[in-house]
């Protein structure tokens, strides 16, 4: 099992401290943000030599979009979020499509997003949309030898089960994120696993509260203080076989941040071989 967080970076020149921080903490892979204006090869060859010089392990690019107009939230957020939005879908796939180069640059295989809000209802207009806007994006990635991994979250999961199956690409997994199933109010990770344990090929272990206000998401906490029950998320990892990587989910800038990473790798490597 190999053991991470996320990376965010302004400029690629920002990836080799903060990757030696990472290992710092006992680190060893991360999922790399990175949202420039324009995708460069000679970016990726900056941020792959990083990761060679520190031996961080690079296991994804999350790509997120250049706007700033999502909303994260349960309201607005149906119109504004994702590549289904019908205001914002178009500028947003297209920048998807435009990091395939870079990603093979890298030399990794994964893109990781948030999709957007996947309709239960499937001859809802929005999951027409979202079903068209993904086919296209996962035939565009597997023909470059790459996947597509669905943040989870932002939907119930047997929905994300019946849109990777309709999709049908083999190409489009789960990256499991055990506090936004909470967080948003449409699941847990424990039952999501039962549905589509099988196709997670990525995670972030976050920790949260459910959501007690309409429109707004649960608080996220510190890992092992909220309502996530990872002795049970890892005991069903385990019985899949799942041996790939395990993200906790925090910043590696300011504040506490570091020593909260470093308690989270602490508590989630103790259930993970001992529970």
């Amino acid at each position: 099992m190999k053991y991470g967080t996320l990376i965010r970076l302004a400029e690629p020149k920002d990836a080799e401290p903060k990757m030696r921080q990472l290992r710092e903490c006992g680190l060893d892979c991360c999922q790399l943000v990175y949202k420039p204006e324009k995708y460069e090869a000679e970016d990726a060859e900056i941020i792959k030599e990083a990761s060679l010089k520190t031996g961080v392990e690079i296991s994804a690019q999350f790509c997120g979009f250049r706007d700033q107009y999502a909303t994260w939230n349960t309201k607005s957020g149906f119109l504004t979020n994702g590549i289904n939005s019908p205001l914002f879908a178009e500028s947003r796939l297209a920048y998807l499509l435009s990091a395939i180069p870079f990603i093979k640059k890298l030399g990794i295989t994964d893109m990781i997003i948030h999709a957007g809000f996947i309709p239960n209802n499937p001859f809802d207009d929005s999951y027409g949309r979202m079903l068209s806007a993904m086919t296209m994006l996962c035939g565009h990635l597997k023909n470059n030898g790459l996947n597509l991994l669905l943040e989870t979250g932002t939907d119930s999961p047997i929905s994300m089960l019946r849109l990777i199956e309709e999709v049908g690409t083999s190409n489009i997994y789960v990256n499991l994120d055990t506090g936004n199933l909470i967080m948003y109010g449409y699941g847990n990770p424990v039952d999501a696993l039962h549905t589509y344990g099988r196709l997670v090929r990525n995670t972030h272990f976050k920790d949260g509260l459910p959501p007690t206000v309409p429109g707004a998401l649960g608080k996220e906490t510190e890992i092992g203080s909220g309502n996530v029950d990872f002795k049970k998320v890892i005991s069903i990892l385990k019985s899949l076989g799942y041996d790939r990587y395990i993200t906790i989910e925090r910043e590696l800038s300011g504040g506490n941040q570091s020593d909260e990473i470093i308690r989270a790798l602490s508590y989630i490597r103790d259930i993970w071989d001992n529970g």
